[in-house]
């Protein structure tokens, strides 16, 4: 069994936490699609640019939304 050092467990983990991110936009991105259509390039960007907390935040605005910019509020 090979040694895994500090960094590289420090490595692994920041992969896995870049998957989970880019997977919650994925979701996200699929929902709004889904409701609304097509997504504006704008919304495109703030998935982009959020953090994992306004992600899931914006994840549960979907199912009560009544248009892509209250996602967003």
């Amino acid at each position: 069994m090979a040694y895994v050092t500090s960094i590289e467990r420090l490595g692994e983990q920041r992969g896995k936490q870049a998957g989970r991110l880019e997977g919650t936009a994925t979701v996200l991105q699929t929902q709004i699609q889904r409701k609304f259509g097509e997504l504006p390039s704008w919304a495109r960007e703030c998935i982009a640019q959020a953090d994992a907390t306004a992600l899931q935040q914006w994840a549960l605005n979907v199912l009560d939304a009544d248009s892509i910019e209250a996602v967003f509020d």
